[in-house]
């Protein structure tokens, strides 16, 4: 099937409609030729695309912060983002969908980009002091607000793939930011879920309430609650929720976004000191950029460590096995702090 006419087939990534579930997957062949999917293959220096030095191994930079002084593509930034040189979406797909009897696909049009953490190959986030931390926040402030400005865009996905096993296949710290033209589902459900909530109020806000009730709660500050949720899907995850309700991340102000990266580095840093560095996901969950009026849903941040491995029950099921109660991993995330 050509999806792009005038292009082969798999010429831009796809986004394809599975005709028994609904679930939409993209195929993005390009991503198998990714530099680092061999364990070892990349280490520290010029040899590293995202360390100081190896610049001109990326593709030219979008933005950056830090660097006094001196041309783009070159040493001295603190936080870099550039685009991916194997991208999942792509603004050159083309925009026209497709239908084939059961089998439905739409181009993946849309970005994909990194953002170098930092210079330090092995500062992740959870090892970052206040000022680096905000740094990084800040770049995906940034980064969010440029592509979710544009009328094509539908939902930007920020993520930390943090180790290989967590499916980094490079091992320099570094967020994702996926810009996407369409709703996911997983959004479009938790969008049923605070809208079903009506009178009851916001299930976040709720939830916060309700997690110190229960002791899950990990760490506060002035603005956010870092908390170990009611039905966590794996030991020790950890949903950080901003404490004024909104749902949008852009519109986060500077208190904020502060609070913010204190919050997630502490936590962070009490998980790697719990469980010696452990990988994990960590991603932004923020309302669509779709123009609609969003204001019922309460934007957040969720982490799920990789500590255990996800097995047939729940690919077969889409449920969840935790074997560890979520006051427990509060309580002994909180005593780590």
């Amino acid at each position: 099937m050509n999806t792009n006419e005038g292009q082969p087939e798999f010429a831009y990534p796809e986004i394809r409609r599975d005709e028994v579930t609904g679930v939409w997957s993209i195929l993005a062949v390009g991503r198998s030729r990714r530099p680092g999917a061999v364990p070892g293959q990349v280490g520290t220096g010029p040899s590293c695309p995202f360390c100081p030095g190896g610049e001109s191994l990326t593709p030219p930079e979008t933005w950056a912060a830090g660097r006094d002084g001196g041309p783009p593509d070159s040493p001295g930034w603190k936080v870099r983002a550039v685009p991916n040189l194997y991208p999942a979406f792509m603004p050159e797909a083309g925009p026209r969908g497709w239908r084939r009897g059961g089998r439905v696909g739409r181009p993946a049009r849309g970005d994909h980009e990194v953002i170098v953490n930092s210079p330090d190959h092995e500062l992740s986030l959870g090892d970052m002091g206040a000022e680096a931390a905000a740094l990084l926040v800040d770049a995906w402030l940034r980064r969010y607000r440029h592509f979710a400005s544009r009328d094509e865009v539908r939902q930007v996905q920020i993520i930390i793939n943090h180790k290989r096993e967590a499916g980094a296949s490079l091992d320099h710290p570094h967020t994702q930011v996926f810009v996407l033209p369409m709703v996911t589902r997983t959004i479009a459900d938790e969008l049923r879920e605070f809208r079903r909530a009506g009178d009851r109020g916001c299930p976040l806000c709720r939830a916060v309430e309700e997690a110190h009730e229960d002791g899950r709660v990990v760490a506060e500050n002035g603005g956010w609650t870092a908390l170990v949720p009611y039905a966590a899907r794996a030991p020790f995850e950890m949903r950080f929720v901003p404490r004024r309700h909104g749902s949008d991340f852009g519109s986060i102000g500077e208190d904020g976004l502060t609070a913010m990266a204190d919050i997630l580095a502490r936590s962070l840093k009490s998980l790697s000191d719990l469980l010696g560095n452990p990988a994990y996901n960590l991603w932004v969950h923020t309302a669509p950029c779709d123009g609609k009026d969003h204001g019922y849903y309460h934007w957040h941040v969720e982490m799920v460590p990789r500590i255990i491995v996800s097995a047939g029950f729940e690919m077969a099921t889409g449920m969840h096995l935790n074997i560890l109660a979520p006051g427990e991993a509060a309580r002994q995330l909180r005593e780590t702090l």
